[in-house]
């Protein structure tokens, strides 16, 4: 009997490393990076260094009969010139995508984002997964975010045949993670806009792992939030991380972040306060009901075991 391969793009990060190491013990699994591949516990890897953007990546699908394809090569870096993050995320998505159409590729899965929704003080209470993507009107930077995402859910339309699942995470932090909110949280002295408190979800990066293995066991296809042990206010979770909250102007605040990101020493974009102002709380109700999945690890241990590191 044929053993099942799926293609984990991006393998090289420390997420999608984690997602390997839990795939089933009866899938092979081809992986394709940038980077080298550290080890993954317990598991053999069938790797390829290459641009997913390039021709190469049509070769393996050519000489593997892929099942699954799991997309984690997304760059989130908003260092990177919008332009090269544009060519990464949506560029490389639109010619993976063709590929698995091509070679009849059973399922695939997509890791967008909650931050798709974009933080307003209009926001409902909990976000569903049909809710407007409005984050561009207040954040153009992320642009690539959207398009990327928007792109997604049109061929998922398009190709019904594929059992496609497109994952929007809330913040997604640990110790193999490097992100914006995990480099803000791990500042001694945390700046946050005087008088804003907003809520927000957290999820552990092996929960998250679990979430995206998950999606192999069942046949569904659509878009999911994917949410962590609940939500907290920010003060909160700084003082459970053991940082020390300083309130700031926002004007001020926006300010000194904009020079300290263009000095490269800042933990975010300026704009990002947004987040740290008003609230983007998703629901994660479909998803938990149709894949069976519930975070193992509570928000306290979320934060001390991948912040504290």
């Amino acid at each position: 009997m044929r053993r099942k391969k799926v293609l984990i793009t991006g393998i090289s990060g420390g997420l999608a490393n984690q997602v390997a190491e839990m795939i089933p013990k009866n899938w092979d699994i081809v992986g394709v990076g940038l980077r080298d591949l550290r080890p993954v516990k317990g598991r053999q890897i069938e790797f390829h260094r290459l641009d997913i953007t390039k021709n190469k990546l049509e070769d393996i699908f050519r000489r593997r009969q892929v099942d699954c394809v799991i997309h984690m090569a997304v760059n989130d870096n908003p260092r990177l010139p919008i332009k090269q993050r544009h060519h990464i995320n949506v560029v490389g998505t639109m010619k993976l995508l063709e590929d698995c159409e091509r070679y009849e590729v059973k399922k695939v899965v997509l890791l967008s984002s909650a931050t798709v929704y974009g933080a307003d003080p209009n926001n409902p209470v909990y976000i569903t997964e049909d809710f407007p993507l409005k984050v561009t009107q207040r954040y153009s930077e992320i642009s690539d975010k959207v398009e990327f995402d928007s792109y997604c859910r049109s061929w998922m339309y398009k190709n019904p045949q594929i059992s496609t699942i497109i994952l929007r995470p809330c913040h997604i932090i640990g110790s193999h993670v490097h992100n914006n909110l995990t480099s803000y949280l791990r500042l001694k002295y945390i700046p946050i806009p005087l008088g804003f408190d907003p809520m927000m979800q957290v999820i552990h990066e092996i929960d998250m792992a679990r979430a995206i293995n998950a999606c192999l066991r069942y046949n569904h296809s659509g878009i999911y939030n994917i949410v962590g042990p609940g939500e907290l206010p920010l003060t909160e979770l700084i003082n459970i991380v053991g940082g020390m909250p300083i309130p700031v102007l926002h004007v001020v605040g926006y300010s000194a972040l904009q020079a300290l990101w263009s000095l490269g020493i800042g933990p975010l974009p300026a704009p990002q306060v947004e987040y740290l102002m008003y609230p983007c709380i998703i629901d994660g109700t479909r998803f938990q009901k149709d894949f069976h999945f519930r975070p193992q690890l509570s928000l306290s241990e979320t934060l001390r075991a991948t912040v504290l590191y």
